[in-house]
C-alpha cells in the first residue's frame, strides 16, 4: 500500500511515521516546511501559508503535478488546515482516497473564528472518507460543521508506555511556549504552591515564541532556582521525565487528547489538566486526576491524591484507548476501507 502523508515538522507525525514503517513500508511524505524524517521514501514540499492569488495558483498546479506523479493508494492529512484545504480538493477529483485526523484547534476553535477559516475546514472534511479524533469533542465539533457525509472516528495515535521510577517531589510541564498552552499559568501556581512545599521543583520542558518571556517571568518571582527550564527534549528524555515526576500539568486553553498527557499518565504522574471538555475523557476530577478550577491551586489539590490508587486505573486506562499497536493496526484498517469505498 502506497500511503502519502500530509504532515508538519512535528513529533506526533514522526511518531505515527515510525509506528507505521513496521508495518507499511511504502511511505510518502507532503509537508509546508522540510522535515528530514526516517522511514519515508520521498519527501516532497509545498507552501500554501502565502495568499498571494500568483503563489496559490503555482502551488495548487505544483502540488496536483505531484499527487499525479506519486498516485499514492490513500492519503492521511494529519490537521484540518489550508494545506488539507487543497490536498483534499485535488484528491477528490483525482479520485484517490483521503483518510483525515483532526488535531484540536484546528477543529475546535479556528473554524469558528470566522467563514473564511469555517469553509476550508468543512470543505476538508466533506472530501474525507473517514475523520478521526482523539476526543469526543473534536468529533461533536466537526459534527456542527458536517454531520453525516463522512465516518467520524475515535481514535489515538497510540503511544508507548512509560514505566515508572522511583518518584520525585518533580512537577513535569513540556506543552509548548505558546499562548495558547499557558506555561505562564502553570508558573504561577508553582510559585504559590513552593511557598509551603519548598521541596519541590518544576521542569518546564519544549520551547517556543514565550520561552524568553516566561525564564524572565521566573527571575521575577525569585524561584529560578526551584524552576528547572530543560529546552526541546527528544523522546526518550521525555520519558525520564514522566518516569520520576510525581505531577504532570497540562492546561491548554484547548486541545485534543495529548500525546504527552497519555505518556504521563502511563508513568504514574498525577495529571492536572484544563477545565475542557477532553480532560473529563480521561480523568474524574479528584480521583485519578484533578481539573483546574477558578480560584483553586491545582497543585494543591494534586499532591492530596494516593499515587498509589491512581496509578493503575490511569495505567489501564491509557492501555485501553491509546496501544500504539492497536491503534496503527485500526489505522491501516481505515485505509484499506477508503481504498475500497473509492473503487
Amino acid at each position: 500500500m502506497k500511503v502519502l502523508i500530509i504532515g508538519s515538522n512535528s513529533i506526533h507525525v514522526s511518531s505515527y511515521i515510525e509506528s507505521l514503517a513496521k508495518k507499511e513500508s511504502d511511505i510518502f511524505l507532503l509537508t509546508e516546511e522540510i522535515c528530514s524524517f526516517d522511514h519515508i521514501k520521498g519527501e516532497f514540499m509545498v507552501n500554501f501559508r502565502d495568499l498571494n492569488p500568483i503563489s496559490l495558483i503555482k502551488n495548487y498546479f505544483k502540488l496536483k503535478k505531484y499527487l499525479l506523479f506519486l498516485q499514492p493508494d490513500v492519503i492521511h492529512v494529519h490537521q484540518l488546515n489550508r494545506l488539507a484545504y487543497f490536498v483534499t480538493r485535488i484528491a477528490s477529483k483525482l479520485k484517490i482516497p483521503v483518510v483525515s485526523t483532526a488535531w484540536g484547534s484546528d477543529v475546535l476553535l479556528i473554524p469558528f473564528k470566522n467563514r473564511f477559516f469555517r469553509f476550508l475546514t468543512k470543505k476538508a472534511i466533506e472530501r474525507s472518507v473517514t475523520v478521526t479524533a482523539d476526543a469526543e469533542i473534536m468529533i461533536d465539533s466537526m459534527q456542527l460543521l458536517v454531520k453525516s457525509v463522512v465516518k467520524y472516528e475515535l481514535l489515538q495515535y497510540g503511544i508507548e508506555m512509560v514505566d515508572p521510577v522511583e518518584k520525585e517531589d518533580v512537577i513535569f510541564s513540556n506543552r509548548l511556549h505558546k499562548d495558547l498552552y499557558r506555561i505562564d499559568k502553570v508558573i504561577d501556581y508553582f510559585c504559590e504552591f513552593s511557598k509551603l512545599n519548598s521541596s519541590w521543583k518544576l521542569v518546564i520542558g519544549a520551547e517556543g515564541e514565550k520561552t524568553e518571556m516566561l525564564k524572565d517571568k521566573v527571575n521575577t518571582l525569585n524561584i529560578s532556582d526551584k524552576v528547572e527550564f530543560v529546552g526541546w527534549l527528544v523522546p526518550a528524555d521525555n520519558k525520564i521525565w514522566y518516569a520520576k515526576s510525581k505531577i504532570y500539568i497540562s492546561i491548554p486553553e484547548s486541545d485534543g487528547t495529548s500525546v504527552s498527557v497519555l505518556e504521563a499518565m502511563s508513568a504514574g504522574c498525577i495529571p492536572i489538566l484544563s477545565d475542557i471538555g477532553v480532560s473529563y475523557e480521561l480523568i474524574e476530577n479528584g480521583e485519578n486526576g484533578i481539573i483546574e478550577k477558578k480560584n483553586e491551586n491545582p497543585l494543591d489539590k494534586a499532591i492530596l491524591l494516593n499515587r498509589e490508587e491512581v496509578y493503575p486505573r490511569n495505567r489501564a486506562l491509557v492501555e485501553l484507548k491509546a496501544s500504539r499497536n492497536r491503534c496503527t493496526d485500526r489505522f491501516i484498517e481505515i485505509y484499506s476501507n477508503a481504498i475500497r469505498h473509492e473503487n
